[in-house]
C-alpha cells in the first residue's frame, strides 16, 4: 500500500522547523537544506511543499505570527492587563524563539517590500485586536512598548528578570487605563 502523507501537516511541520532554524541561526542560516536536515527529510521533500525559499520563510513567519494572534484572542479581563502584557513578552525558550524570528523578519522587512507588506498586515491585525479594549493610540503605545521590551529582553536577558518586567509594565499601566 502506498504511504499516505498529510500534506497540510507536513507543511505545518516544515514551517515550524523553519521557524526554529531561523530562531537559532537567523534568516541567513535558514536554507532549504538546513531546514530539511533539521526536519529529518530530504531537500526534495521541502521543495515539494515550498517551491522556493521565500515561500518557506513566509510560512515560518505566518506560523509564528499566527501563534501570537491566537494569544491575543485569548480572553483577558481589564484587571488582568498586566499579566496579559507580560504573556506577550519573551519569558521562556519558546516565546524567546518566536521573538527572535519576529526580530529577524523585522530587519529583513526593511529591505524586502513583500515581507514589509506582510509585516504591516500583521501589525494592523494586532493593533485592531488590541483596539477592541483600548483606544487606537493606547493600542499603538502597547504594541510599541511590547516590541521595545521584547528587544531589550532578547538582547539583555540577564538584566530583565520577571520582577523588572512586571515593574516596567506596571509603570506603563496608567497610560493604558
Amino acid at each position: 500500500m502506498p504511504k499516505t502523507v498529510d500534506h497540510a501537516a507536513r507543511r505545518d511541520n516544515l514551517a515550524s522547523t523553519a521557524a526554529a532554524v531561523i530562531a537559532a541561526h537567523g534568516l541567513a542560516g535558514a536554507s532549504m537544506r538546513d531546514v530539511a536536515a533539521s526536519a529529518g527529510v530530504t531537500t526534495g521533500s521541502v521543495t515539494h511543499h515550498f517551491p522556493g525559499r521565500s515561500d518557506l520563510i513566509a510560512a515560518a513567519y505566518d506560523k509564528v505570527m499566527g501563534r501570537l494572534l491566537e494569544r491575543l484572542d485569548e480572553p483577558a479581563g481589564h484587571g488582568e492587563l498586566l499579566a496579559t502584557m507580560a504573556s506577550y513578552l519573551p519569558q521562556d525558550d519558546e516565546s524567546a524563539a518566536e521573538w527572535r524570528v519576529w526580530l529577524a523578519f523585522s530587519a529583513e522587512a526593511l529591505v524586502n517590500p513583500a515581507l514589509l507588506a506582510r509585516h504591516r498586515a500583521y501589525y494592523a491585525a494586532i493593533t485592531d485586536r488590541l483596539a477592541a479594549d483600548l483606544s487606537p493610540p493606547q493600542a499603538d503605545l502597547l504594541v510599541a512598548l511590547i516590541d521595545g521590551l521584547a528587544i531589550r529582553i532578547l538582547l539583555e536577558p540577564a538584566d530583565w528578570p520577571s520582577s523588572r518586567i512586571t515593574t516596567t509594565l506596571a509603570a506603563a499601566l496608567p497610560a493604558l487605563a
